[in-house]
């Protein structure tokens, strides 16, 4: 009876034919129809992102002779005040805008994950002043302390390839600000989790706390850590641009869909909409697809809204 209840978990470990998994696939589509259009718009800006450098029409740094251009042939998206491409700049801001959130979202899932699995399930004194760290960070205004953040961190970072020294030490500020938000929801699935019935089966047949953690709890979090990622990625969007926007982002002169919105371009809004229309929809269309995403996989994932519909 212990051996058949000890190996009756995870059911994550079950194999799920191609045939069941294109079902699933299927049943989303027909069920989440905005789910499945924020899905295709994400997938548009990720080829958009990555194909940039065949995609944009001229160096997105470069300045022309055109000058505020209205939108032609040339100049799909027209031309910025210093005569740069918008059509360009928008495609390599999107790349900038994605690496940022992607690498932020990443290192907070993780760590706000890891961390949530140590303080939820050890408990004692470690969940104490993990959660109380928490409290105060989560107090804090969330723009206004990645802004202290970027603006206080000096400029002597680690090289990571492909990333400059500005984009790095946006990841590392908005990383600061997400992961105790994460943590804490985190932290509420392992305290819901760690009384389960596979855990007690766990523990009977003599696993250790560390194999308990990471072999059995971690892939039962899997599904909220999709949704945790897929509803965080535009906000991380959302406060790069907002950095970018107030001067303290990428450095200047980058593609960014923030810094095209800031600075001295404002005062040309009127007279050439161009500037300010295409970047701002680029941003407001990522954000939107990401939210209705995230919202159509959290209906799909979560078991206690999946039991309703």
């Amino acid at each position: 009876m212990t051996q058949a209840t000890a190996t009756s978990f995870p059911l994550d470990h079950e194999y799920v034919p191609p045939r069941r998994r294109l079902g699933g696939l299927r049943r989303f589509v027909t069920r989440e129809p905005l789910g499945t259009i924020g899905a295709v718009v994400v997938l548009l800006m990720i080829f958009g992102a990555i194909a940039a450098p065949i995609l944009h029409t001229t160096n997105p740094k470069a300045f022309s002779a055109d000058v505020l251009s209205s939108p032609s042939w040339d100049h799909w998206f027209g031309t910025t005040r210093e005569g740069k491409d918008v059509w360009s700049r928008v495609l390599y801001g999107g790349r900038v805008s994605l690496k940022i959130g992607l690498s932020t979202v990443v290192i907070s899932v993780l760590g706000g994950t890891l961390l949530a699995l140590v303080s939820g399930y050890l408990g004692g004194i470690v969940d104490f002043v993990l959660g109380r760290i928490t409290d105060v960070l989560v107090a804090l205004p969330a723009i206004l302390f990645a802004l202290t953040l970027r603006t206080s961190i000096g400029q002597d970072v680690p090289d990571v390839p492909g990333m400059s020294q500005g984009e790095i030490l946006l990841v590392i500020a908005i990383c600061v600000v997400f992961t105790p938000v994460i943590f804490r929801i985190m932290r509420g699935a392992v305290l819901e989790q760690r009384n389960a019935v596979y855990v007690e089966a766990a523990r009977v047949v003599g696993a250790s706390e560390l194999r308990i953690m990471f072999r059995h709890l971690l892939p039962n979090l899997a599904g909220l850590m999709i949704v945790i990622t897929s509803t965080t990625l535009p906000a991380a969007i959302l406060t790069e641009s907002a950095l970018s926007f107030l001067g303290v982002g990428v450095e200047i002169g980058t593609p960014s869909w923030g810094a095209d919105l800031s600075g001295n371009a404002r005062q040309f809004f009127v007279d050439a909409p161009w500037i300010a229309i295409f970047p701002g929809l680029a941003l407001s269309l990522t954000v939107l697809a990401f939210n209705l995403l995230g919202d159509s996989l959290r209906d799909t994932l979560d078991p206690r809204l999946r039991n309703k519909r």
